[in-house]
């Protein structure tokens, strides 16, 4: 594995839990019938999303897929010869602009719990770093997706309000991310060791190169298909 260097540029109830697997199971679903206009608005909520200025939606969920584009290959760089293949993936089709930034915001918000149960987890510094500086770009997205869908900008993946972002584990990240991963295509499992070590390291950089992965494909299929 390369030398990495930072890049320049309490388990909720079944209720709060429900919040988010519904309604990603609920993307999932929709997108899979090929639903669009009058038809998918009427199984959903509105199809329009506001834009605080003319454009700004392009602008920023065209930005959100350069970074995920960006961070994925920034881990598979690190990892090199270690780097898991990309995961197959399902139901990332979003059938309108409201199911788009709804998922987008579930994804963003599991990215941000994801990092932060791994941070302490991780043996090496130089990774420690690295992971921070994605988590807080994931974080600056999903603040601003919560505002967007008129939740408070700390609202979290279960739709809680928060001064304290809650670390996800990694029980509930893989459960969050599952509606959409068909199959690992032959990669590690979804998982790491909680106990820190150099190894484990690899597992860790693996398991967030998965959640990458899917935001990354997520956002290459929707941005060109709402904001061409």
């Amino acid at each position: 594995m390369s030398q990495i260097k930072p890049p320049e540029t309490a388990a909720p109830g079944p209720d709060r839990r429900a919040f988010v697997f519904g309604g990603m199971a609920a993307a999932a679903v929709v997108a899979g019938t090929g639903l669009v206009g009058e038809e998918a608005a009427a199984q959903g909520p509105s199809n329009a999303v506001p834009n605080l200025y003319p454009g700004a939606n392009a602008k920023l969920f065209k930005a959100i897929q350069t970074h995920e584009n960006a961070h994925v290959q920034f881990l598979v760089t690190a990892l090199g010869a270690a780097a898991r293949p990309k995961p197959n993936f399902k139901g990332l089709t979003m059938p309108n602009v409201r199911m788009f930034a709804t998922v987008s915001n579930a994804l963003e918000n599991t990215g941000v719990g994801a990092y932060l149960g791994a941070v302490p987890v991780i043996f090496n510094k130089a990774y420690l770093a690295a992971a921070g500086t994605i988590a807080q770009i994931e974080a600056r997205h999903a603040g601003w997706i919560n505002t967007l869908l008129n939740n408070t900008m700390t609202t979290n993946v279960f739709g809680q309000q928060e001064s304290f972002e809650q670390p996800l584990t990694i029980a509930q990240v893989t459960s969050l991310a599952g509606p959409f991963i068909q199959d690992l295509n032959g990669g590690p499992p979804l998982t790491f060791s909680p106990t820190p070590s150099r190894t484990n390291d690899v597992a860790i950089l693996n398991f967030a190169l998965a959640l990458e992965y899917l935001e990354a494909s997520f956002y290459n299929i929707n941005v060109p298909l709402f904001y061409s």
